[in-house]
């Protein structure tokens, strides 16, 4: 029962780390024009979702489903920019690295054989 009850709380103060370390990267992702939020800003949205999930107020839906097929589907989420990984970029990083590897010294660490 004791080790239950560890894991528990152990689990429950994992979770306000994870919430603690997203409110610090939001922080730090505000630009100039908006107020920084902060702590104080994360603990009144935290409360304020917890009333309003008390009251069973529902957020509005913006968005209703909409029946197409997969070739539509793929004919509208057609990218024209390149991609995430460019296949030259990509041989370029490799070439250089491998560059990089033949000449540098790695000074103690390889010895040469007699």
């Amino acid at each position: 029962m004791i080790t239950f009850v560890v894991w528990a709380l152990l689990s429950l103060l994992l979770a306000v780390v994870v919430f603690l370390v997203a409110n610090v990267m939001e922080r730090r992702e505000v630009r100039d024009d908006q107020v920084p939020g902060g702590l104080g800003q994360f603990w009144r949205d935290f409360r304020s979702g917890l009333r309003r999930r008390e009251r069973g107020e529902r957020l509005p839906r913006t968005a209703r489903p909409v029946d197409t097929d997969m070739d539509e589907f793929f004919a509208a989420t057609i990218e024209s920019a390149p991609g995430y990984v460019d296949a030259d970029e990509l041989s370029g990083v490799l070439q250089r690295a491998r560059d990089q590897a033949r000449t540098s010294l790695h000074v103690g660490t390889v010895s040469k054989p007699h």
